[in-house]
């Protein structure tokens, strides 16, 4: 396995690999977890809780829409880490390495493989949360905006889980690892509630994470409401998840393969 790309081969190394990552992931159920799991968890929050916050005037519709978006893009880059630990544990990069093919379009196509699941889970929630009443009021570049952004931060994740699935080596341990942050950090966000009904030693917390700041980027981006200045933190935090995790991604990979 070669490690530097090299042109027109290397584009053929990531069509490849990735047309192979797409088809194993969705013949292994990742279409229940693009597509279905969203719309049940959908489903499910939109007939309880919508009644309740109507007599408060909240339309839940459009406010809990961008926060199955980023469950959707969670679910989605838990899939992709543990999907690279079974290639891990396969011998697939042992096999790889006897091969003329760049480390890095390994990578590339995971993270290809990634971003056309992130596109579908959230056109699919956009177009389902459309009876509830989700609307894009900005036009269709905010539209494409909110769906470049939900890729953004769908990258980001992989690029973190990734990194716990090339170092833990027990399905256990990788299970637990990716399993257990997930409900914290969506729910100690301004994803179901906002930001100031958190008790005061909680709020500040919840301004800096990364589920509240996309989060509220994805709602600028289809109520422009709240301004569209909204989308800067959560563009900082996709490019330095993104920077650093790829790097330690990176370095795992190397030791894995040595």
């Amino acid at each position: 396995m070669s490690s530097a790309p090299a042109g027109p081969a290397f584009l053929n190394d990531v069509t490849v690999l990735a047309e192979r990552d797409f088809k194993r992931s969705f013949s292994k159920g990742a279409l229940f977890g693009t597509v279905v799991q969203p719309l049940v968890f959908f489903g499910i929050f939109y007939a309880t809780f919508s009644g309740m916050l109507a007599d408060k005037g909240i339309d839940y519709g459009p406010s809990v829409t961008p926060t199955l978006v980023v469950q959707a893009l969670m679910f989605i880059a838990i899939a992709s880490a543990m999907a690279l630990a079974a290639d891990r544990g396969s011998g697939l990069f042992n096999r790889l390495r006897t091969m003329p093919i760049s480390s890095a379009a390994l990578g590339a196509a995971r993270l290809l493989t990634v971003a056309a699941e992130a596109v579908i889970s959230t056109v699919v929630i956009a177009l389902v949360a459309h009876l509830a009443g989700f609307r894009f009021h900005q036009g269709p570049l905010a539209a494409l905006g909110f769906v470049l952004v939900a890729v953004l931060f769908a990258a980001a994740l992989a690029a973190v889980t990734a990194t716990v699935g090339l170092t833990l080596r027990s399905q256990e341990a990788l299970a637990a690892a990716l399993y257990l942050p997930y409900l914290p950090l969506l729910v100690v966000s301004s994803g179901f509630v906002p930001a100031e009904l958190f008790p005061g030693w909680l709020q500040p917390v919840v301004d800096v994470s990364p589920v509240s700041a996309v989060v509220d980027a994805l709602r600028a981006l289809s109520d422009g409401a709240t301004g569209t200045g909204r989308i800067w933190p959560a563009l900082a935090w996709c490019a330095g998840l993104i920077l650093l995790c790829g790097w330690t991604t990176a370095r795992a990979f190397r030791k894995v393969t040595q």
